[in-house]
């Protein structure tokens, strides 16, 4: 691992160049540098898994897909309840490990291990400022901790910075064209038997609000966020203060962290001699804000194509167009289906989300629900919810009523 202080004594120049050292990029470098390619990752941070811009909830899939380590578990989400806004609850008990609540710094550090161990080069405290592809590779133009701007070269590059989208849009990629607002904070004390979500536009307009009980170092805790088309650190303090005022300390609400979620992709993720992975391919849920397992499953396509294009000595456009064939391929029905379904959700008035819950609570619908649920992939439970005539009559109404403003810019309307 390099800092800056060794960065002039050191090579600068690599097969590959991965901007970020979260999940996807630490996942793509393991994979390269374990194919015998010379990979280097930039970070503009000085330690790997800070700060935390993430809840640290993940599916219990990605420990067995990716050979994580136990240790980073805080806490197991075996069931979850959801409250309507005028709060009908509905439970769902999943017969054993749904997901987990994860020490994301943790969960980055250990990827950043494997891929160290693998052979990749890091360079922290060290911010990429501008990319500059040319006919034989990539320049990096980076800026060191103490200022000091140097350069970096590449014969390709994999952006997985997350949600900044400066670098794509420079190199024909587009951006993400919907974002969510994402805080959380964490409450010590314990007032919950099981993960609980919030829904409302009181509570968290256009998404939906969380927590769920953690243990720290022995200690409980309960881990409290906000996902929200508009300010989402008003919305958590406000949650909290109501839902869970006995556990908010006597000097206030610790400061929240703050950052945006892209829930669409990009138009592009690939270019010449670039791909693009993870958040900052907008590789994420668009039902739940989740990224992490995704981009970890498209860090390895885009890791597969790389090497491929290395052993071919080709790095076009067309060489690489494979890889988006590929994570499409993969994830691309989940996420469409989730755009859809969170899109017609955020047409929906409160009146509309509280009939939905009492319809579910009848004629045994709950009992259907039951076996689709999984907290990762999304498209069986969507299309149940969809194909059922009086759910989708609740979930479309709104489609058909000329009158209704949508309350969000990317609401569906009439013929979408």
């Amino acid at each position: 691992v390099a800092d800056t202080e060794e960065l002039a004594k050191m090579k600068t120049s690599h097969d590959i160049l991965i901007i970020g050292a979260g999940p996807a990029g630490c996942t793509a470098a393991r994979r390269l540098a374990a194919d015998g390619l010379d990979v280097a990752v930039v970070e503009e941070h000085a330690v790997i898994g800070e700060p935390v811009d993430c809840t640290g909830v993940v599916g219990s899939e990605v420990f067995t897909r990716f050979n994580l380590p136990r240790q980073i578990v805080l806490g197991s989400i075996d069931a979850i309840t959801i409250h309507s806004p005028a709060d009908i609850a509905i439970t769902h008990r999943n017969g054993g490990p749904l997901a987990y609540v994860v020490d994301r710094a943790e969960l980055d550090r250990s990827l950043g291990r494997q891929a160290a161990e693998a052979g990749t080069t890091f360079y922290l405290s060290t911010q990429a400022v501008e990319v500059t592809p040319h006919a034989k590779g990539v320049d990096v133009t980076c800026r060191g901790a103490d200022g000091e701007m140097r350069r970096l070269d590449a014969q390709m590059l994999i952006l997985a910075g997350g949600p900044r989208f400066a670098f794509q849009e420079r190199l024909g990629l587009g951006t993400c064209p919907v974002l969510w607002r994402s805080a959380h904070a964490e409450l010590p004390g314990n007032g919950l038997s099981n993960a609980q979500v919030y829904l409302g536009r009181e509570v968290a307009p256009g998404a939906f609000a969380w927590a769920v009980p953690v243990r720290r170092a022995g200690q409980p805790f309960v881990r409290v966020g906000v996902n929200s088309h508009s300010d989402a650190p008003w919305y958590l303090r406000k949650l909290c203060e109501e839902k869970f005022p006995h556990l908010v300390p006597s000097d206030g609400l610790p400061a929240p962290r703050s950052w945006v979620v892209p829930i669409t992709p990009l138009a592009t993720t690939y270019a010449e001699r670039v791909l693009a992975v993870g958040d900052a391919a907008g590789q994420v849920k668009s039902t739940s804000g989740g990224g992490i397992y995704f981009g970890m499953l498209s860090a390895e396509l885009a890791a597969d194509t790389a090497a491929e294009a290395f052993r071919r000595g080709t790095f076009g456009r067309e060489a690489l167009a494979g890889y988006e064939k590929q994570w499409r391929a993969r994830l691309g029905l989940d996420l469409k289906l989730g755009t859809l379904f969170r899109r017609l959700f955020a047409r929906m008035t409160d009146r509309d989300v509280d009939q939905l819950f009492r319809t579910l609570r009848q004629g045994g619908l709950l009992n259907g629900i039951a076996g689709k649920v999984s907290f990762d992939w999304h498209r069986e439970l969507i299309l149940f919810l969809l194909r059922h005539p009086a759910l989708a009559r609740l979930f479309l109404r709104r489609c058909w009523d000329r009158n209704a403003e949508p309350p969000f810019s990317d609401a569906p309307t009439i013929g979408e």
